[in-house]
């Protein structure tokens, strides 16, 4: 392989072509990140209008999505220019609520009630610094006040502010409380509770009604709340729900006794997976249950939502259907469509059909999209793995180039839908192969466990498997694979450059962790001692030491062609984890690839660098592993 070290000096401006996406007729690059369409899309109360931040002569605006009709009339809705539109929701008919964002030396944001009949825009409070934490935990559904969670002077942990939303009164609600940093309220508008944090020790301060006074937990730090994710009181009662863990390990949903705070009943649970949250209506009645197995689905116990769902996944069929939303009377619904090969759609359901409202990414929609299997199968130790293939568009599934990416973390996991990276590679040719490897989250605590100890052995055995299996099936050449990975998964690429090449021809780690013990080192600033030893010992494992982890450590054994990239204001894995690995491999005289991104972090920002990241790719398969 050539010698082609990119050093980390500034990028140059102008990315060259990708030869392999002129040759397929697949979007550049830049398409994979242009700037939505559509984002942030809330639905009117009636149902018949939608506001949406959209593109307006190449500029993101706040519109109106006028969906009373067969096509939806689109209007701009005109803000200051000298501000910008933070996120926005409906107060009303004819209101919206705005979080408004002045930028310069000393960026502030401010709350605004905009009249759409008029234009008016009303303040609701005083602006404040831009870097303030704060976070609406309320509004009423007729418009008059909301709950904001925001900083008091003089106090360390925040408060609540009650604002009129008609006059920008604002009142404190509820006073700062030492240690108390998260506040909930119930669907009346009373702050129900307040989750304290001291170090180690977390309890829980309750109350019933809005003029009772808090009782901290009887049973003291810790206790209270043990396994609980997420929790909700049903208003004018001492019972709720909440996400916990069930005896099988996996994350459920339960009957909750705020006044015992205790776990009642398992209401739900599923088989496989972890649930992701739950939908109730104002008066606490539970209405479904969000999960992803082999695609995000809702479980829906309203026989009303259940009819819903199945006219709605019957009208845009073979995509991942989500309600976001329904008007009070249930006749008409915002759902957000996606599939593996599309970033999405806004539709509005209503009179048994789906009116679409706009398309996050026009171009990627039109274009013939590739197919994203949910798979499963066997690792060499018999343990399951499941996970995802994509496969290109206009390919027979047999004896394709596979590129097998494992995702960050490790204690993450892979979901069905659209991923821009996967649908690059798959534009150009590619399969891709994206295992949930043991260690993944979503699937119950047994199966975390599993990855304790398991860097680069048995969380890399799962890659490995996955490539026997699909050779297997006919559907991958297992002499035309390479690996593509981020933050862990950045990792497992760089030591399956160094450490165990096995069956790959060429590699790829963006923000990977080339060194295991500098980065516990970066990392035991975060932990408390004992939770430091207990996240090193999980790493190690019984393995020798960290360094027969590190792929710096083995950088002398690379054999095959390496492409490493970082963002040099990474504050999670520093840049130095691939600045000292190219280094390295400098020294050694191993050639590689190496590029550095100014002023980015883990994850790439804005379009031009991802672009970049992308056509860097492309050209190194093309040159490596070719299609």
């Amino acid at each position: 392989m050539t010698a082609r070290f990119l050093r980390a000096a500034l990028l140059c401006a102008i990315a060259y072509a990708n030869p392999a996406a002129a040759q397929s007729g697949a979007p550049p690059a830049a398409a994979y990140f242009a700037q939505p369409a559509i984002e942030d899309a809330v639905l009117s109360p009636d149902g018949r209008r939608v506001a949406a931040r959209t593109l307006i002569d190449g500029r993101a605006r706040l519109a109106l999505f006028d969906m009373s009709g067969a096509a939806p009339t689109i209007h701009a809705v005109a803000l200051p220019e000298e501000e910008r539109l933070e996120w926005h929701r409906w107060l009303g008919g004819d209101r919206l609520l705005v979080s408004l964002l002045t930028e310069g030396p000393h960026p502030t944001t401010r709350l605004a009630s905009l009249d759409l009949t008029t234009g008016a825009l009303t303040q609701l409070g005083t602006a404040r610094p831009a870097e303030v934490d704060e976070q609406v935990l309320h509004v009423s559904p007729d418009g008059r006040f909301l709950l904001l969670a925001a900083p008091v002077p003089g106090r360390v942990t925040p408060g609540v502010y009650r604002i009129d939303l008609t006059t920008g009164a604002t009142s404190l609600a509820v006073a700062p409380q030492d240690h108390v940093w998260d506040w909930v309220a119930d669907s009346a508008g009373v702050i129900r509770a307040g989750m304290a944090q001291d170090g180690n020790r977390s309890w829980l301060l309750y109350r019933k009604h809005e003029g009772d006074r808090f009782s901290r937990s009887a049973r003291g730090a810790g206790d209270a709340r043990s396994g609980i994710e997420r929790f909700v009181p049903i208003r004018g009662t001492d019972s709720g729900y909440a996400l916990a863990q069930t005896p099988s390990g996996r994350i459920g949903l339960y009957a909750y006794d705020f006044a015992r705070e205790q776990l009642c009943a398992l209401l739900y649970e599923d088989r496989r997976v972890d649930l992701d949250g739950f939908q109730t209506d104002p008066d606490g009645r539970l209405l479904g249950v969000d999960y992803s197995s082999d695609r995000p689905e809702t479980h829906w116990f309203d026989s009303h939502m259940q009819q819903r769902q199945r006219q709605i996944d019957a009208a845009l069929p073979g995509r991942a259907n989500r309600v976001l939303a329904s008007t009070p009377d249930g006749l008409r619904s915002l759902v957000f469509s996606e599939s593996a090969g599309d970033p999405g759609a806004f539709y509005v359901f209503g009179d048994s059909r789906a009116t679409r409202v706009a398309a996050v990414s026009p171009t990627m929609s039109d274009q013939p999209a590739p197919e994203m299997r949910a798979v499963r199968y066997r690792a060499r130790d018999g343990l399951e793995i499941s996970g995802y293939l994509t496969l290109p568009a206009g390919r027979a599934a047999h004896g394709l180039p596979l590129i097998v990416m494992p995702h960050g973390g490790p204690f993450a996991r892979d979901s069905w839908g659209y991923d821009p990276w996967v649908r690059y590679l798959a534009d150009r040719g590619y399969a891709v192969l994206q295992p949930n490897y043991r260690g993944s989250t979503g699937f119950g605590r047994a199966f975390v466990a599993r990855g304790d100890g398991q860097w680069g052995r048995g969380m890399q055995d799962d890659l490995d498997d996955g490539i026997a299996w699909l050779a297997a099936q006919g559907v991958a050449d297992p002499n035309r694979v390479c690996i593509v990975g981020a933050s862990y998964g950045g990792y497992a690429a760089m030591w399956a450059a160094t450490a165990r090449p096995g069956p790959y021809r060429c590699a790829v780690s963006f923000a990977g962790i080339s060194d295991v013990g500098a980065q516990l080192a970066f990392d035991h600033k975060t932990f408390e001692e004992r939770a430091y030893r207990a996240w090193k010992a999980r790493i190690q494992g019984n393995a020798p030491s960290l360094d027969a982890l590190s792929p710096i450590a083995h950088a002398a054994s690379l054999r095959i062609p390496l492409m490493i990239a970082h963002g040099t204001a990474d504050d999670t894995v520093p840049p130095d984890q691939s600045v000292r690995l190219h280094q390295t491999l400098t020294r050694l005289g191993r050639a590689h690839d190496y590029v550095a991104y100014p002023d980015q972090g883990h994850t790439l920002e804005g379009p031009r660098d991802n672009a970049d990241f992308l056509d860097r790719i492309g050209r190194f398969l093309a040159e490596h592993n070719p299609a």
